[in-house]
Order: C-alpha cells, then structure tokens, then sequence
C-alpha cells in the first residue's frame, strides 16, 4: 500500500500586483510568508493552482526573484498558468521557462499534459489556460488514471459554475465535471476565498489566496491522501 501523501495547495498569488490586502502588505511579503509556512508543514509537493503572476507585464526582477524562491523550496512543485498569467506570446512564462529550475515543473501544454512526482508514485494532470473564454474548460478531457500511479492529482483554474446550464462564464468548472474526475484530488484556483467542492469523496478544493483576505483571510491548503480514504483538506490561515 503506498505511504500517504502530504500536498501543499495554493494559488492566486497576483505577485507584483497592487494587492488586495487591506493591511497593505504587498503580494512579495506575503509570498514569502506562504512558503516559510508551507514549509514547515514538511508537504511531499506544492500545487500552484494559476495566477502566480498579477498579469503577463510582471517586471522581470519579480519575476526572478520568485523562481529563485520556487528554487529554495526542497519539495517539487508543480504551476499552471492562470487568467492572469495565460500562456501568452512574450508572457511571463514565455519571457521565462520555470521548466529551467530543477524542482519546478509548470505545465505549459494548452491541451493538458501529465507530469509525474515519480520520487512518491504521483503523476499530475493540468492545461495551460491561453485565453480566459467561455470555450476554455479547465478540467475537460483529463485523461484515465495513468497506469503506475499511486496517486493522481488534477490541477485547474477557473469559475466554479455548479451546473452546465451556467457553463456560459469563462473558463467554468461544474460538478459533473469534478464528480467524473479520475483524479484522487484536483486543485482548483481562481477563487479568492477557500470552498471545497463536496461530492461523495471530497476531492476537490479552491485553497483561496494567500495574498487576499476574503473569506477565510489569506489561506492555503493542505491535503493528506491516504489509500481507500477520502482526501483529509485543511485550509490554512497564514500566521
């Protein structure tokens, strides 16, 4: 039976934007302070849902400045582009290739593509949003379970719409969508504010932003995999 897996979830960062904390720390600070407390939660990954970036005209000493960080980390992690940091040409992921940094893999396939943790057994599914449309549909046609996989993780960014008859919203996501995931668990970005996507295994989250209050205050997630069981999420408020 494989061990447990322990995985770190975040997204909507907005690094060198404006920010949308009240108390004025900027998007950089509370970066820092996300990573420090991962950290000491001692996770197997970490899963950047999208958005790292506030927008494709990230200054370049920003964005540096990150990689470098991403860098220090001494678990893998694993990014999607966002609506706001799409796949764009002279984007920021364009401008940059985070697939340079030894322990970071960013999905950057529009078509979506499977990686693989192959240290703990897991591969990781996600596509690289180019434009924030209606017709882009984050978790559509997410492959079966790889064969030799303990674990299988899916990752997306866009709008929670609940049913197909509001698929009209860019981007959308529905619960059909996550109930027929052959994933163990899928994490979500593009929400602020933290929600769990309840089915009858709970396996699907929006972890909200580290660097926005809402909801919950600035939060992560972490979530615990344990073979036969349904995924253990807690969501965190940054200290």
């Amino acid at each position: 039976m494989p061990h447990p897996l322990r995985i770190a979830h975040c997204s909507d960062l907005h690094l060198d934007g404006d920010g949308y904390s009240p108390n004025n720390q900027s998007p950089s600070v509370l970066f820092e302070k996300t990573l420090q407390q991962i950290k000491k939660s001692d996770p197997h990954l970490l899963l950047i849902a999208g958005d790292l970036f506030d927008s494709n005209r990230a200054d370049d000493n920003i964005v540096l400045w990150a990689m470098r960080a991403l860098e220090s980390l001494p678990f893998k992690v694993f990014v999607i582009p966002g609506n706001h940091d799409c796949m764009q040409p002279n984007g920021v992921f364009e401008r940059h290739d985070f697939n340079t940094i030894e322990n970071v893999v960013m999905l950057a396939n529009p078509n979506g593509e499977i990686v693989w943790a192959e240290d703990h057994g897991v591969a990781i599914w996600g596509k690289a949003m180019v434009s924030h449309t209606p017709e882009y549909r984050p978790l559509s046609n997410c492959p079966a379970r790889p064969e030799g996989c303990d674990w299988y993780l899916g990752m997306g960014h866009g709008l929670f719409v609940g049913n197909e008859k509001d698929s009209e919203r860019s981007s959308p996501i529905t619960l059909q969508e996550v109930e027929e995931s052959p994933c163990d668990y899928v994490a979500l970005g593009h929400h602020h504010a933290a929600m769990e996507i309840v089915t009858d295994i709970k396996k699907a989250a929006y972890s909200g932003s580290p660097t926005d209050d809402i909801g919950k205050g600035h939060t992560f997630a972490l979530v615990k995999l344990i073979k036969g069981l349904a995924p253990v999420l807690d969501i965190l408020t940054l200290e």
